[in-house]
């Protein structure tokens, strides 16, 4: 499960999710990452219960690809952005 909560080029909110997204689940949301596209420019943020699985590229595969041309996908670990 994921949401996409900003859009790095016009600051502002969104509430994109995955098609499994809960509201009573939010708090199991507790991984960040963001979309990037081929020159590794970050233009969207988000949250995911899983940073780790296949499951984990659902931002890209559902959502950044397709919508915003993006190709990357990085989690937040330990302060730093890692790739997937």
């Amino acid at each position: 499960m994921w949401k996409i909560t900003t859009d790095l080029e016009s600051p502002k909110m969104m509430s994109v999710c995955s098609q499994d997204f809960d509201e009573t689940r939010v708090p199991e949301l507790i991984h960040r990452f963001r979309l990037l596209d081929g020159d590794r420019i970050p233009y969207y943020e988000g949250v995911s219960d899983d940073a780790t699985s296949e499951q984990a590229f659902g931002p890209l595969d559902d959502f950044g690809e397709g919508y915003a041309g993006c190709a990357f996908i990085e989690y937040l670990e330990n302060g730093k952005w890692s790739p997937l």
